[in-house]
Order: structure tokens, then sequence, then C-alpha cells
């Protein structure tokens, strides 16, 4: 009798456990995203933005609200988190000019609510610093300066502030642009894509932040590679977006060499479009199924189904929700996209099909003065 009177007591504490195991963890209502832009006046824009927004999207309606912003950095064309994500670090697409030679790189903490307080300002010692990302284990932050065609290394302190330079590179070529500094997935290589250049160069990251050259995967004459993004499910497969000839690349890596062997490429435009177009971004949606990249011009999301093998079909495009489409973003769950249009200020919302990798666009474009960079944190 005792022994059942003890079982009756453990009821109560036995249902709980088994509750607590089975309960779903539900996902969150809403993701905070941050928004580089232009705030001035440039040869190819009219910047009309204040500094870098912080963005709420709600889950459910799919609606995308401003929520703050800051106004102490000009130009926060590219943003990029520390893998913890406690940081954000922004390039000031700057320089040039007698009293300002360089453009800048700045570290901003993040409050829960999203706030970004600075905590310094450093010089890119190059001129239009246009991409900036960290290694993967938030030791260091990798920057491209486009028109003066080389890229950096520094060091993150412990308060995630940025030391000065520890190393630099300029891209050998008549005119080189540096567009893009994106770390492999291990953690061991550089990639820095040159538009100018028409190649890929790979560095390898030492230890102490600098990088060593090993050499440059060339792409076609005058193609003009721009970005480039690992497939998630399969990290000896890459993208690489051609900014020139609206072309997307498929490539198989060597990861022994690092080298880049080129499988398949795709124009990112629809038969018989002969109107002026230029490329801008690509990803990988989180299944690896499926590789988009946004046209400028044509204003579109070109969409492509991508073999193991690293073979490209295209199946189709959808409207950007605005003229200018620079970059865009998917949420890992591979449910939504965001794409930012730059010259109607204009952040596209879309939902996502994993089965066929087509995005729908959900309500309106919302208002985001010259959007450029989108960052999920």
């Amino acid at each position: 009798m005792l022994q059942f009177t003890r079982f009756l007591m453990l009821l109560p504490l036995l249902a709980t456990c088994c509750t607590n195991n089975t309960k779903p963890t539900p996902a969150p209502a809403t993701l905070q995203i941050f928004v580089g832009t232009y705030t001035e006046k440039l040869g190819h824009v009219d910047g009309k933005a204040t500094g870098i927004y912080t963005c709420q999207l709600d889950t459910i309606t799919g609606t995308l609200t401003v929520t703050d912003s800051v106004t102490d950095i000009a130009n926060p064309s590219y943003v990029t988190l520390s893998p913890d994500k406690k940081m954000l670090y922004a390039v000031g697409e700057n320089g040039g000019k007698p009293t300002q030679p360089y453009g800048s790189v700045a570290a901003y903490s993040i409050s829960e609510k999203g706030k970004l307080t600075k905590i310094n300002e450093v010089p890119s010692y190059g001129i239009a610093p246009c991409h900036v990302s960290t290694d993967r284990a938030g030791k260091f932050v990798f920057v491209a300066n486009y028109a003066t065609g080389n890229v950096l290394s520094y060091g993150i302190k412990p308060d995630g502030g940025l030391s000065d330079s520890l190393c630099m590179h300029k891209h050998a070529g008549k005119e080189p642009f540096a567009h893009q500094v994106y770390p492999s997935p291990d953690n061991r290589l550089l990639y820095a894509v040159d538009k100018g250049a028409d190649g890929v160069f790979t560095y390898k990251i030492e230890d102490a932040g600098l990088l060593t050259l090993l050499h440059k995967t060339p792409a076609a004459k005058g193609s003009g590679p721009r970005h480039l993004d690992f497939n998630p499910k399969n990290d000896n497969q890459l993208a690489v977006i051609r900014e020139n000839n609206s072309t997307l690349a498929v490539y198989q890596l060597d990861k022994a060499t690092g080298n880049l062997i080129c499988t398949d490429s795709s124009s990112t435009l629809p038969v018989g479009f002969t109107e002026n177009s230029y490329c801008a971004d690509v990803h990988y949606h989180p299944n690896g199924r499926f590789v988009y990249g946004s046209n400028r011009g044509h204003n579109s999301i070109a969409i492509f189904e991508i073999s193991a093998e690293g073979r490209l079909k295209s199946i189709g495009h959808v409207a950007s929700g605005g003229t200018i489409p620079r970059s865009f973003m998917i949420t890992p769950d591979g449910k939504w996209m965001l794409v930012a249009n730059q010259n109607s200020s204009t952040v596209q919302v879309y939902r996502l099909d994993e089965k066929t990798g087509m995005p729908t666009p959900v309500g309106k474009p919302a208002y985001v003065a010259t959007p450029v960079c989108l960052k999920l944190r």
C-alpha cells in the first residue's frame, strides 16, 4: 500500500516531465534584421538613408518594420555580424578625397533589442570599401575596397572593437575592383572576388590574421565576378555571380589545394531579354537544392535548381519588388527571402516553397531608404 501511495505522488511529476519533453519549441514571432544603406549622393546612387537600420520581420504576416537606426556613419553599404551575433561590423563606403583619402570600417555592439552602439571606426586603407565579413571563429574582420582593388584583415579586440589593419593585399591587374571577401566553411581560406581582375583570389588565413595569397581562379574576360556563396549541404560546391555578363557559375572546390573548377554556368536572364542588366548577389537555399541570383535592370531574382554534380537548371524568375536589387537574404529555416531594392528604396518579402524553390511575394514592398545589404541576427 505504501508503494502504491508513493507512485500516486509521483504521477504529477511524471506528467510534467513527459509534457516538457514532447512540447515543441515555438518559432520566434519576429526576426531582427539589420540593413546597410547609402546615405549620400554618389556617382552610382542618390543615397537617402540616415545610416544603419534595425528592422523586425513578423514571421506570421511577413511584415517588415524599421524599429531603430544609427546616424554616426556615412554610406554603411555593407554590414555583417560576428558569429555570436553580439557585434555588427560595417564599411563606410567613402574615400578618394583630399580630406578623406580612405573609407572606413566600424564596430558596433548590439543590445538585445537591436540598438547599435559604436565602439570604434578605423580606416579601410582604400577607396570605396564595399564588403565586410568575419572569420568563422570571430577573431578577424576582412574588408574589400572596390575602387583600389585591395583586401585587408583586422583583429577583433576583447570589447569587440577593431584593431588597426593586420595586413593588406592589392590584387594584380590593370583595374582590380575587389567586391567581396568570404571565408571558406572550414575557416582555412579566404576568397576575394574581384570584378575588375576577372577572378577569385584564394588566401590562406594564418593564425595571426595575416593573409597569404595562394592562387587566382580566372573567370571569363570581362565577365566581372562579384559575389560567391557556398552550398550549405555540400561545402565542396560554391556559386559565383558574374556582374557584367549576367551569368551564374558553379565551382567544385578542391579542399587540399583550394583550387576551384567550374562545373557549369548559366545566364540569369530570361531568353529574349536584350536590355541592360547587371547581376549583384547570389545565395543558396538552406536545403542546398536551389541557388538564386539578383538582376539589376531586369529587376528580378533568378531561380535555379542545382544538382549534386554542380549542374544548373533554370526554373524561373520573380520580380524583385523594386528597382536595382542589390542584395537579398534567405532565413536559415528556408521559409523567407528578403530583397533590398536600392534605387526604389524598397525591401520585398517573399515566402519560399522548400519543395519547388519558388518565392511568392507577401504584401507590398516595405519602405527602407536606399537599402543595400540585409543581415539576419
